[in-house]
């Protein structure tokens, strides 16, 4: 029989194993062991506490997120990450609530938060609104994740309910109007949508660009002034006529970068 090395890399991975196949419920200190082949005692000599062995499961799946490269167009970038964060957390359905009992742990998980970070600044939000924005997207998408692994969001079929009496549905007329809607559902293609509806709204937290003033003339006084719209760089906005600051004005919507 040969003798098992035992090491943190081998105690998460076979952890990961027990959550995918059997659940957080069967993932115990003794099961554990039980798998690997060794004493439950002797898993204490590389983790400290089962919760350190459920950490180094979350940074495990972390790991699967593919992140964009560094050059991706900034809302393309955050919803890479967002929809990685998707594909990975359906992978792994059993681990969900454990993904979302913490923040990201780990080099991993905190490279995943830069990612996502380092899209919000490049599209133009402020630092102090930046981990806001962050928030509002992992909002959305841990929350259609949850209800989506967990079964929420399943097809509707009120005719399959035959503990029903016909006579109820006729106090459910919404119900029964939409009930060919609520019997299909495209969940990535909702998944899309729901993150493009949430950059609509960060878009708008985006500052619009302030007026610079220049002086005509040869700068010796006496010159004209007016308000000039800066572009990225401070360069003036073709865009916009003399006199015309743009300031205020609210940046339109779809036209992510």
């Amino acid at each position: 029989m040969n003798r098992v090395v035992l090491s943190p890399e081998l105690i998460f991975s076979v952890a990961l194993k027990v959550g995918d196949e059997e659940g957080l419920e069967a993932l115990t200190m003794r099961h554990l062991a039980e798998e690997i082949g060794v004493a439950t005692m002797s898993l204490y000599s590389h983790v400290a506490t089962k919760d350190d062995v459920l950490l180094g499961v979350v940074d495990l799946v972390t790991r699967e997120i593919a992140l964009p490269p560094p050059d991706t167009p900034p809302w393309e970038a955050l919803k890479s990450v967002t929809r990685e964060f998707r594909q990975v957390a359906l992978r792994h359905p059993n681990l969900v609530p454990l993904i979302m009992r913490r923040p990201p742990t780990g080099i991993q998980g905190l490279r995943t938060l830069e990612v996502a970070l380092d899209a919000l600044r490049r599209a133009g939000i402020a630092p102090e609104r930046a981990a806001p924005a962050y928030r509002r997207m992992a909002s959305f998408a841990i929350g259609f994740v949850s209800l989506e692994c967990g079964g929420f969001f399943r097809p509707v079929d009120i005719a399959a309910g035959n503990q029903i009496p016909a006579a109820a549905l006729t106090e459910l007329p919404r119900i029964t109007e939409m009930a060919p809607y609520l019997a299909e559902w495209d969940a990535a293609e909702e998944f899309e949508k729901g993150m493009e509806a949430v950059i609509e709204v960060l878009a708008m937290w985006i500052p619009s660009p302030q007026p610079a003033e220049v002086v005509e003339g040869d700068g010796r006084g006496g010159g004209h002034v007016q308000g000039v719209h800066a572009g990225g760089h401070g360069d003036a906005d073709p865009a916009v006529g003399p006199g015309e600051s743009g300031a205020g004005e609210p940046r339109a919507l779809g036209t992510h970068q």
